[in-house]
């Protein structure tokens, strides 16, 4: 839970989704918002650092959202919008060349950054150099090392060239350092600012009081305008009761990324919102598809159409997640709107098996040559939500006429030997997404781990099709998003038609929030909750 801004920059294209019991929404009363406060943010964990990129941990992802800027960033429907950049760059506005080779960011003019130094063009030269110093403890480097130079032509204009294509050019320079602090510093790991930094973000940083908050103040000379808040407590509650408690006496008035297990409890509190937003993580089985079972797609179809995934999300996972279709969010720009997730139908499933040449057995399972129509569900001990899906699973498949045996296994033996040398029938876990929808570590043949490739890839099905490796291979090389969109449109197709994995739900995010707080639009992306923490106040009493 503490960790990684970038395992989550796996991150998907996400917006804010209903919530459930009595909290359904954020209210959107017809009231007007205060000028001044202060927000108290509770967070179970302190950051090690207050420079973004030298940490993994979430906290620090947070806080860094108040100090600092990027050249863009996602806001809460998925979208790219300009930051420190004064437009998204485009082939259409000339931002990016034909072969996607050359970025090229326009930047707003007159930002300062929180000591009155002037923000330039420099300052992003540097923030790549310094990425790039391998004696600096940056925590993320992929898409900077296929940068070849940046060229700045004047106080305000930024040219990126690229090695090679990078479709996730986006992702990069969602922090700009200072030039004029750091260039000099002998050891940039060791400096005093990560501890007190200096941003050109909505916030300047005030005080850190270790083990209790971290305070900020509103950033006057901010380039979009003075926040509506005056100042922002980081409040560290190391214990979730506590954390409870304080939200119901008014201590916090926002609470993010609630355990699944504490949800009724917050939800029982009238004075706050209970809001859910689309993770980043998406639950699915996979199918060995070298297992002779698995090779008739009608009998990976009967499976498909016999788990309800609806009624899993509802009841065991009390609506902290909604069903996948696919492999992409429907709040990525990648979705296919057209498609819808399967419902269960066991009489389809059940005619699939027959047209199979199966046939079901007097104590209602499959039988097809002697072989009864029974495989084994791998998944990680100790998750008990995971082990009360795969239970659920185990039921609903029964009910079509197919026997599951459940079999948790330790973590590291899972993820380290199971999956990776693919020794499994069925294997239920999840994947983090990223903010870019390319996943053809997850679906090209030549990812399917083997002995010949030293087991490297993620094709744990071992899904084999031409023309899904030629999607993935034109999904990477096309520049122009409105083409990528309508190959990674074919692939869902293709894994709903195939069947090489069973999608059953993205986890949700769950966050509370005191009712008179305006503006919350929680954000499943790399920005974070609080990616428009300028727009935060509170409502009129």
């Amino acid at each position: 839970m503490r960790r990684a801004f970038f395992l989550i920059l796996v991150i998907l294209c996400l917006m804010v989704v209903s919530g459930c019991g009595k909290n359904d929404k954020i209210p959107n009363p017809v009231k007007e918002i205060q000028s001044g406060g202060q927000l108290r943010l509770g967070s179970l964990y302190e950051p090690n650092t207050l420079n973004p990129l030298l940490s993994d941990f979430l906290s620090v992802a947070e806080v860094g959202r108040l100090i600092f800027s990027g050249l863009t960033i996602m806001n809460d429907k998925g979208e790219w919008i300009a930051d420190l950049a004064s437009e998204v760059p485009t082939i259409q506005n000339g931002g990016v060349s034909r072969d996607g080779l050359v970025i090229t960011y326009k930047l707003k003019q007159g930002i300062t950054w929180h000591d009155g130094a002037p923000f330039t063009a420099e300052d992003v030269k540097f923030t790549w150099q310094m990425i790039n110093n391998r004696t600096i403890n940056i925590v993320q480097r992929d898409g900077y090392d296929k940068i070849t130079a940046i060229e700045t032509p004047d106080p305000y204009t930024v040219v990126i060239k690229f090695r090679e294509y990078y479709a996730p050019h986006l992702t990069l320079f969602n922090v700009i350092m200072p030039k004029h602090l750091l260039a000099g510093v002998d050891d940039i790991n060791k400096a005093a600012f990560n501890r007190a930094p200096i941003g050109t973000g909505p916030f300047k940083f005030k005080e850190w009081r270790l083990a209790e908050a971290i305070v900020f103040e509103a950033n006057h000379s901010y380039f979009r305008g003075k926040p509506r808040l005056d100042s922002v407590i980081y409040k560290i509650v190391p214990d979730s009761s506590i954390m409870l408690s304080q939200l119901k006496a008014g201590g916090v008035d926002i609470v993010n990324d609630i355990n699944f297990t504490q949800l009724d409890q917050f939800n029982a509190v009238e004075e706050i919102n209970v809001v859910m937003t689309p993770g980043v993580i998406w639950e699915h089985l996979d199918l060995n598809l070298d297992n002779p079972l698995f090779q008739d797609v009608r009998v990976r179809q009967a499976i498909l159409f016999g788990i309800d995934r609806q009624f899993i999300v509802e009841n065991v996972l009390k609506n902290a997640a909604s069903p996948a279709v696919a492999d992409q969010s429907p709040l990525s720009w990648a979705y296919n709107p057209a498609l819808t997730v399967p419902a269960r139908d066991v009489d389809r499933a059940r005619e699939l098996l027959i047209q199979a040449g199966w046939q079901q057995g007097t104590d209602g399972i499959f039988i097809k040559n002697g072989r009864r129509l029974t495989f084994s569900l791998v998944t990680t001990a100790g998750n008990k939500v995971r082990e009360a899906v795969a239970q659920m699973i185990l039921q609903q498949l029964r009910e079509v006429g197919i026997a599951v045996e459940v079999r948790p296994l330790d973590p590291k033996m899972f993820f380290d030997d199971v999956l990776k040398r693919r020794q499994f029938e069925v294997a239920m876990y999840g994947w983090v997404s990223g903010v870019d929808p390319d996943h053809s570590g997850l679906w090209h043949s030549k990812n399917i781990p083997s002995s010949l490739n030293g087991y490297n890839g993620q094709n744990y099905p071992g899904w084999r099709n031409a023309e899904i490796d030629s999607l993935t291979e034109a999904g990477n090389r096309a520049v122009d998003i409105e083409t990528r969109k309508h190959q990674y449109y074919r692939i869902q197709e293709l894994i709903i038609q195939e069947s090489p994995v069973i999608p059953l739900y993205f986890k949700a995010n769950i966050d509370a929030v005191k009712k008179n707080v305006a503006n919350y639009r929680p954000n499943s992306s790399p920005a974070g909750n609080l990616w428009n923490a300028w727009e935060l106040g509170f409502y009129e009493k």
